[in-house]
């Protein structure tokens, strides 16, 4: 069965799910057609243990939780602490029945550039790499998945491709290590969003979902067929979670025929 999940609201508090509180939007939710639900800006005050609450009392699952940041700091003691924050996160992810963490290790650059011949795009790829290894012992213990978040070049000047995430999860060797696609990165940075996919496919472990503009699949121009017929072939059965705004005055019906399509382009390609 396909699952498909979206952020409740925007990194601004926009909201995305309509509901006044966190149980109606996930009542609203599961009648929109949705199973899975990664939380934003507006409920984050509530704490996890009261989100975990709230969201096992219904039919939606918590897709992701946790977090943690600076495995790319320039200071070294800021990079474990980084190390350490990740490990909690997983650990919270597990607790509340996530599917795992979403990381980006860096957007620009903190640490100045090495001498010759390496680079500074290398020196932070060997560093993740050997503090990804320190985190996979703990995301394999417990069940989640530490997942790697390619960003666009607009937003990131560190790992922009699947290939780039791939590079360094093949290294790290871990199946709780992985990566996600995001088809609205993944427009700005890859020439062909099906084989980008399927030749990454080992490690791929989580996809967002948003259309050319930001906004919910459906209401811009991304042909979505090529990256869902790739994930099709490569047996992908994980969440695809909408990562977007919502255009329209009407909410719920946008969210409604967003997941409708998806689903019709799934059986067709």
């Amino acid at each position: 069965m396909l699952k498909l999940g979206t952020y409740e609201s925007w990194f601004d508090g926009e909201p995305i799910v309509p509901g006044d509180t966190l149980e109606e939007v996930l009542k609203n939710l599961e009648s929109y057609g949705y199973q899975g639900i990664q939380i934003g800006a507006r409920f984050r005050d509530l704490g996890w243990d009261e989100i975990g609450r709230a969201v096992n009392a219904s039919n939606i699952r918590l897709c992701i939780a946790g977090g943690g940041g600076g495995l790319l700091a320039a200071d070294a003691e800021a990079r474990k602490a980084g190390v350490e924050a990740v490990k909690e996160g997983l650990r919270l992810a597990a607790k509340l029945g996530a599917v795992g963490s979403i990381n980006v290790p860096i957007r620009r650059p903190e640490m100045a550039p090495p001498s010759p011949p390496k680079t500074l795009y290398e020196l932070q790829e060997e560093i993740l790499i050997e503090e990804l290894k320190e985190i996979a012992p703990v995301a394999e213990a417990e069940g989640v998945m530490l997942i790697l978040e390619p960003l666009n070049r607009y937003e990131s000047q560190f790992i922009q491709r699947l290939d780039q995430a791939f590079k360094v999860c093949a290294a790290v060797g871990s199946p709780n290590i992985r990566f996600m696609a995001d088809f609205f990165h993944m427009n700005i940075e890859e020439v062909d969003l099906g084989r980008a996919i399927e030749a990454t496919a080992e490690y791929l472990g989580y996809v967002h979902l948003a259309d050319s503009h930001r906004y919910q699949p459906g209401s811009g121009h991304l042909d979505f067929r090529p990256g869902l017929a790739a994930l099709k072939r490569i047996g992908y059965d994980g969440f695809m979670t909408l990562e977007c705004k919502i255009m329209g005055e009407d909410k719920g019906k946008a969210l409604a025929d967003s997941a409708a399509l998806i689903r019709k382009l799934w059986d067709e390609v």
